[in-house]
């Protein structure tokens, strides 16, 4: 029980705290330290919630209890009671924990995967009819349209769909760090890991990490794509693209990942930044980051500690 208790206390910790921590650090300047974050932090949640599972319905002691009982000694006298009074309800208990959240996960795996290459064979097909393909891009599909558009579809043979009138509207530098932008994110499969995080929280919207994950992801893809296309291009040229093409939207797709979204601001400030203040924000963006994936294992410390103390003054 020592070793559930922990995985639990763990988990739960991280489901808790992480974003209120994450939500606050600036990851503007190390936006995949940022990712690496919260995509760590809903990894080990989620494993955590597992182990939990797999230890309860463990035949015997699960490995590692054992460790974990020579740690608090003091729960040894009171575990056989536990255990003895819940051997009933320990099966059900965790075969209803693992169909449950595996089935609905399923579910929305299943239903988010089908909906998705629907949309992405509509918009190929209508691109197909309408678009015509750049000869002299890889993966470019060009529209004539006045207002300058610009996005990425994935899956299978990803391309970039590009309007006449961002081109015309553009800089050959400034275009060039608007395209390198939108293959940043089909390099990194950004819209797979935001896919990820919109799948965990639509399917556990009751866990406070799963649900504040897709904003959180989906603002800091935008900030590592930028990145990668300021340091293969120009920070300048592509700080200045986005102020023209601000300038001039009235209309965007309903891609998840647009060139142009609610963390402007941000971005725009952050390709402005001297290189010596990046640097400032990525050394403490790794601070952050170490501090939250140390919550899993102080929370469970604490979790056990306390539970010892519990059991010594009951005991008493």
């Amino acid at each position: 029980m020592i070793l559930i208790t922990a995985l639990l206390a763990a988990g739960v910790a991280l489901a808790v705290l992480a974003p209120a921590v994450l939500s606050r650090a600036d990851f503007t300047a190390a936006p995949v330290v940022g990712m690496a974050a919260w995509l760590g932090a809903v990894a080990a949640t989620a494993g955590c919630g597992v182990l939990a599972l797999i230890a309860l319905a463990w035949p015997g002691d699960p490995p590692g209890n054992v460790l974990a009982g020579r740690l608090v000694e003091s729960l040894a006298a009171v575990e056989p009671v536990v255990v003895t009074w819940t051997a009933g309800l320990i099966m059900p208990v965790a075969v209803i924990g693992m169909i449950v959240p595996t089935g609905q996960l399923a579910r929305i795996v299943v239903g988010h995967r089908g909906r998705g290459a629907a949309l992405r064979r509509r918009h190929r097909e209508l691109v197909e009819i309408v678009g015509r393909v750049d000869a002299a891009g890889a993966r470019l599909v060009r529209l004539d349209h006045p207002v300058p558009l610009a996005y990425s579809v994935a899956g299978r043979g990803g391309y970039v769909v590009v309007t006449d009138g961002l081109e015309r509207c553009l800089t050959e530098a400034q275009w060039r760090a608007v395209l390198a932008h939108e293959h940043a994110h089909l390099r990194w499969f950004h819209h797979h890991i935001l896919g990820v995080c919109q799948v965990l929280a639509q399917a556990f919207s009751w866990i406070p990490l799963f649900a504040a994950a897709p904003a959180a992801v989906t603002t800091l893809v935008e900030f590592a794509a930028d990145r990668a296309a300021a340091a293969s291009t120009d920070p300048q040229a592509l700080h200045s693209a986005l102020h023209t093409v601000a300038a001039h939207e009235s209309a965007m797709p309903t891609a998840r990942l647009r060139l142009i979204d609610e963390s402007l601001p941000m971005r725009l400030e952050c390709l402005a930044a001297a290189p010596e203040s990046r640097s400032a924000a990525r050394r403490t963006a790794t601070t952050m980051l170490v501090v939250t994936m140390l919550l899993a294992p102080a929370a469970a410390v604490v979790a056990v500690g306390l539970s010892a103390a519990m059991v010594c003054f009951i005991t008493v």
